[in-house]
């Protein structure tokens, strides 16, 4: 226990050190510690999440604590021989946000926890979904995570709803030990701002179905996709879009997306299914000059995940994801 505990106090010492910079992209290692003994890795998932008074992602937070984001990383692993579930190693940092930086002020507050997991079934938007389990040995209270690929995990409440995150943050953590580190060489940016005023005049005839917004890692498949003009050291994205149905039919209408450098509009539909879900439910936005929609995934009422070319989730990296929060003033 002595090892593992000076193993969580250098992790911890590391993200403070990288969160108290301005400008510095935290670049958390992606390689475990020694594997324990039978076990093999079953994946790391890392995230910058949101974190609220409304919303603590781990029953260790202090009710009275100040937190606006949470830094994440998870290795899972499981048995060598059969792939079961075995053991965990959490650590994360909390606290408030830093102007200026991508992690929570004078570094935030270290948190560890190490203990068992196990596989479940069912959230509240789908009974059939894989639902992973972490428990300590100092809490009866597991924390949730439902699985939303093998890339993707998104953190539950306890009635087994999806956690709803804010126009910063969501509650989602992607797998990063399968691909490469985020670096960046050169100052980090977001791009010219569209102009963002508040939620658009509703159409006539029409009426809002929901309002989603989000911060996307940049990626030339996203530039493509949402017809984005790529500019220097690009590090996320901004995001709102908004659905519109028929006032009489509630059959879907228009959208309106504004995002960096970009205002647009156009027509929407409804996809049923895709590739192993065929209780999918897809949106897809119609794209002026294009032949392919843009798709996301309706995990819930409150959130979207985009989707690629062929209806696969998009997998993010540890300070962004490709999911969009229904605005709080819109959520159900």
């Amino acid at each position: 226990m002595k090892l593992r505990s000076k193993l969580f106090l250098r992790v911890a010492l590391l993200l403070a050190l990288t969160a108290c910079a301005p400008g510095i992209v935290q670049t958390p290692t992606t390689t475990p510690p020694p594997l324990p003994a039978g076990t093999s890795l079953r994946g790391i998932f890392e995230g910058t999440t949101a974190c609220s008074a409304q919303t603590r992602p781990l029953p260790q937070i202090p009710e009275d604590t100040d937190c606006e984001l949470m830094i994440w990383k998870i290795i899972l692993y499981q048995d060598s021989r059969t792939g079961s579930p075995t053991t965990y190693m959490l650590t994360s940092t909390y606290g408030r946000s830093q102007p200026n930086s991508l992690g929570p002020a004078r570094g935030g507050t270290p948190l560890s926890m190490e203990g068992t997991w196990s596989i479940a079934s069912g959230t509240k938007a789908n009974p059939d979904a894989q639902v992973y389990q972490l428990r300590s040995g100092d809490s009866q209270v597991a924390v949730s995570f439902v699985k939303m690929s093998d890339d993707i995990l998104h953190i539950l409440n306890s009635d087994g709803t999806l956690m709803l995150g804010n126009a910063a943050w969501s509650y989602t953590l992607n797998r990063t030990d399968n691909r490469s580190p985020l670096v960046r060489d050169g100052p980090v940016g977001s791009g010219p701002e569209a102009t963002r005023p508040p939620i658009p005049t509703t159409p006539p005839g029409s009426s809002v179905l929901g309002a989603y917004e989000g911060r996307s890692p940049c990626d030339q498949l996203v530039f493509m996709m949402l017809k984005i003009a790529p500019f220097p050291n690009c590090l996320k994205l901004k995001s709102r879009l908004t659905l519109y149905v028929d006032q009489a039919t509630g059959a879907p209408s228009s959208y309106m997306y504004m995002g960096t450098s970009t205002i647009r509009e156009g027509a929407w539909t409804i996809l049923e299914g895709r590739e192993g879900d065929p209780d999918a439910v897809v949106y897809q936005l119609q794209l002026e000059g294009s032949q392919r929609p843009v798709s996301f995934l309706k995990a819930d009422a409150n959130h979207l995940f985009l989707l690629d070319r062929d209806l696969n989730l998009l997998v993010g990296n540890e300070l962004f994801s490709y999911t969009w929060s229904r605005l709080a003033e819109n959520s159900k």
